[in-house]
């Protein structure tokens, strides 16, 4: 039988707990407690243990789809990416601000092309899979420069987090162009991604909820090809 938890259930539930993860990050900057926190690790939890019981898919295909929806999620989160870093490029507000949004342009171009070639059924350069992860590599090392500032992890924590998984994603999605994916791993990082990028989207700037909303983006539409039942037995 295919593997017990479909693809639609997988994605309903990581969707509902990111819309969760925003309204509970909001309330704890608004009024603080310590609940959300336990949920994070209750969420973070539960997606180690789907993760776990996933079949294995160690092919270029994990992540390849002819589907429009593919190709149009990934545009959108190339617009998103590209809006958010051309406001960050006209108005810098923090050191390196202009080279992150032009890494922000180039990782965006990435996942359009990565759109093109996974619509008409092609496996895009390995490369191309690698400037998202340049883009937010760079990114996390300038942010937690300004954060480890503030003596309240609190306050950044969530957003490093998001920071780290989508990193981790991008990276793990990327190993599928050498046919070395780890989906079990990769879903875990993407699922996890989508959870924290909603959680750190909540009191953003608008520009940054641009960018880190084109990661969610970008997170979400590859899940829904990397969670295809890999098999059916009768």
């Amino acid at each position: 039988m295919e593997e017990r938890i479909t693809r639609p259930v997988a994605q309903a539930a990581t969707g509902i707990f990111a819309v969760a993860a925003y309204w509970l990050r909001q309330r704890q900057l608004q009024s603080g407690g310590s609940f959300f926190t336990y949920f994070t690790v209750a969420v973070v939890v539960l997606l180690a243990v789907y993760a776990l019981f996933l079949s294995r898919r160690k092919k270029h295909t994990a992540i390849l789809s002819r589907s429009p929806v593919q190709a149009a999620g990934l545009c959108s989160a190339a617009l998103a990416l590209t809006g958010g870093s051309a406001a960050m490029f006209l108005s810098p507000a923090r050191e390196f601000d202009r080279g992150l949004a032009v890494l922000g342009i180039l990782a965006a171009v990435s996942w359009i092309v990565q759109a093109a070639c996974s619509y008409r059924g092609k496996k895009p350069h390995a490369a191309i899979y690698f400037l998202p992860v340049i883009c937010w590599g760079v990114r996390l090392v300038r942010d937690f420069r300004v954060w480890s500032r503030d003596p309240v992890i609190l306050d950044y924590c969530y957003s490093l987090l998001a920071l780290i998984f989508a990193l981790c994603a991008m990276l793990e999605l990327g190993a599928f162009a050498f046919d070395r994916g780890r989906r079990r791993l990769t879903a875990f990082f993407t699922l996890g991604g989508i959870f924290f990028t909603a959680a750190a989207m909540a009191g953003a700037e608008p520009r940054d909820v641009a960018i880190t909303g084109g990661a969610l983006l970008y997170l979400l539409t590859q899940s829904w090809v990397l969670l295809r039942p890999t098999h059916r037995t009768l």
